[in-house]
């Protein structure tokens, strides 16, 4: 046990333990000049020289450069213009200054650099210890004579190492929360697990790859992920850290997938995230994601795994679990870990009614509600549902109310005095896997009637998923959308762009007692408005900004939950840009109210909106829709569509094919 406690206070006062770059701006510049003089360096030893240009010309005869491991390694990925270019940004992970276009200078840089002499800077590492897995696999491949290169002792990363000292690896997804855009996507980390943790599980490490944005806000946070405009980089850290942030504070459901990485795998594996320590990417919402450079790394783990290149300009968390399971043999077992607020529905349903009723004025803090004996009631589970429930409301709070902290130390000693015992059913999950999920695009095409006409309609999306798609392996009552884009052709006119959102965002989150998430949606693009121009019915595209916050409720606790579906009121300010409208401009405040419900294949989605127009002097107007869904499967839905605003009504049916 000491040494266990050594090696953990070892990695947290060790740079690399958090596997990022060194924050001083000197020592990285020092690190660079260093590494390029590595690079370059040539052995005093005239047998050390021989030696290195024998290794250089075996390199080239067998073309070890060209070899796949290498590349990985490397991250050596072809562009589009058909030259190799490494998906590394950070300059101090190539010894050659062409290292991240020349796979082969670059392995003639790294073989200059283990042959290194001069004294190394306090701070830094030899390339041996900095770059272990390329020594290792240039070793074996090239059979390294000891002899005549001196191998150089590690002692930093083998303590490292064996502090990790992983028995097995898990690929861990953590679902959608929709509350902040950073979580929108739901995300994957590796979890290390080690034996002497065996019941004991959340003082295992975890490795995450994600971007390091600093101060954000949601809009520069969207438009900079989607642009490549943060660095990510790989970090380690104590699992229990994101369990408490993703299952205790933001309320996400965790599912754990073992792999099978043998023993040498696992080590090539820690020499290699060693090696990322040096390395950051230009992090991309859509490709070049957390999920994205973990199948990376797994495949320099397992040579013979092949993944990275399944998915196509899109990588969404989601799908790469499905590519883990695709793998024969690779996924051995799979683990459901309910988040916080999961775990207080758990035992909300697990109550009588009569236990319901004295748990719902106990979470009424304000009150400190403790009741009295009753042989009926098992206060266990009651007063755990509380316990829990207090964890939940102030998991993100900096300052708790002094009478709700008093309250919450009552019921400490409350609990100590029960003895009822009471069993909860959490191995029936309360959300779905992710690989039970959608595909992520959609093209669709219809055909209606209007009150202009007849028009035939082509739609498609980049991604992700809309509140009418099937709920299944995604946030339930959430949107995500990414250029969801529409184009019709009315009788006799030409093809038009009706409609086209960049980005496309809801969150109906229920309201109730336990949680007090709001709701919002907010759509930004481009739409087709409506008006009247001497008495002619026109129509036009416009620049569109509608954003609407407010509740929504449903019977979430109920014995049948969410039965009677869901409903929503919200309210808002929409804005759009266009000559027919009074000074080019039309805006106002709106109010909504929804509608939806699913069961099964079947979903409706109804609502009307009011929209106020009079600040800005234009008429005011209505929205209100009708749709019902039938999916075929996961991948072939059919949508029928009713849909009427002031001076217009519609009619559509289509097909949407997902892939």
């Amino acid at each position: 046990m000491f040494r266990f406690y050594f090696y953990l206070s070892f990695l947290l006062l060790t740079p690399l333990f958090a596997i990022e770059p060194l924050n001083d701006s000197d020592i990285l510049e020092l690190d660079f000049q260093t590494s390029r003089r590595h690079g370059e360096s040539l052995p005093k030893s005239p047998k050390a020289k021989q030696y290195l240009e024998e290794l250089i010309q075996k390199s080239q005869e067998i073309h070890l450069a060209e070899e796949k491991h290498w590349y990985r390694l490397m991250r050596f990925k072809k562009t589009r213009w058909g030259v190799w270019e490494s998906e590394v940004d950070n300059k101090r992970y190539f010894l050659s200054p062409d290292g991240k276009y020349n796979p082969e200078k670059e392995l003639i840089a790294t073989l200059h650099s283990f042959f290194t002499e001069e004294p190394i800077p306090e701070g830094l590492l030899h390339p041996q210890c900095f770059f272990p897995e390329r020594y290792h696999w240039l070793k074996e491949k090239l059979s390294f004579d000891l002899g005549r290169i001196t191998e150089i002792k590690c002692p930093r990363f083998e303590v490292w190492k064996e502090a990790l000292n992983p028995s097995s690896v898990s690929i861990v997804f953590s679902s959608y929360y929709m509350q902040a855009p950073a979580s929108m996507f739901g995300h994957t980390l590796l979890k290390l697990n080690n034996k002497v943790n065996e019941n004991a599980e959340l003082l295992d490490y975890g490795v995450n790859y994600a971007a390091n944005p600093g101060e954000m806000n949601a809009f520069s946070y969207s438009y900079k992920g989607l642009t490549g405009g943060y660095p990510g980089t790989f970090a380690i850290f104590p699992y229990y850290i994101k369990v408490n942030e993703y299952n205790d504070m933001e309320s996400r459901d965790i599912w754990e997938y073992k792999l099978n990485l043998t023993q040498e795998e696992r080590d090539r594996f820690l020499r290699h995230l060693w090696e990322m320590g040096r390395a950051d990417f230009d992090y991309y919402f859509i490709n070049e994601n957390c999920s994205y450079h973990l199948m990376e790394i797994l495949e320099v783990a397992k040579p013979d795994l092949q993944i990275s290149n399944k998915p196509g300009w899109i990588v969404a968390p989601s799908d790469t679990i499905k590519f883990y399971l695709a793998e024969e043999g690779f996924v051995l077992s799979q683990k459901y870990r309910p988040s916080l607020y999961s775990k207080i529905k758990y035992k909300i349903f697990e109550m009588s009614e009569e236990e319901r009723d004295v748990y719902w004025q106990m979470i009424r803090f304000d009150k400190g509600f403790l009741p009295g004996e009753n042989e009926k009631l098992r206060m266990a589970l009651v007063t755990d549902a509380v316990l829990d429930t207090y964890r939940y409301r102030y998991a993100n709070k900096n300052e708790i109310p002094k009478q709700h902290k008093d309250y919450y130390d009552k019921l400490l000693v409350f609990r100590s005095k029960q003895n009822d015992e009471y069993t909860t059913k959490e191995d029936i999950p309360l959300s779905t896997p992710p690989e039970t999920s959608h595909p992520l695009s959609r093209v669709s095409v219809g055909g209606g009637a209007s009150s202009l006409g007849n028009f035939a309609e082509f739609q498609y999306r980049i991604a992700y998923h809309d509140l009418l798609n099937v709920s299944r392996g995604h946030a339930p009552n959430s949107e995500l959308a990414f250029f969801d884009t529409t184009v019709r052709t009315y009788e006799n006119k030409r093809p038009e762009l009706t409609s086209m959102s960049v980005i496309k965002v809801a969150s109906l989150s229920p309201y109730n007692g336990i949680s007090k998430d709001f709701s919002y949606m907010l759509d930004t693009g481009i739409q087709t408005a409506v008006y009247k121009n001497n008495d002619e019915v026109l129509r036009k595209q416009v620049g569109n900004f509608d954003l609407r916050f407010g509740y929504t409720f449903t019977n979430e606790f109920g014995k049948n939950p969410l039965s009677l579906g869901v409903l929503s009121v919200l309210a808002g300010v929409k804005a759009q840009n266009g000559r027919m409208f009074e000074n080019d401009v039309r805006y106002g405040v709106n109010f909504s109210l929804l509608y939806q419900k699913e069961w099964g294949a079947w979903k409706i989605f109804s609502g009307a909106t009011a929209q106020n127009y009079q600040l800005s002097q234009n008429l005011n107007t209505y929205y209100a829709t009708f749709k019902l869904r039938y999916a075929f499967s996961n991948t072939h839905e059919l949508r029928l569509e009713v849909n009427g605003e002031r001076f217009y009504e519609e009619t559509l049916l289509s097909y949407h094919y997902l892939f």
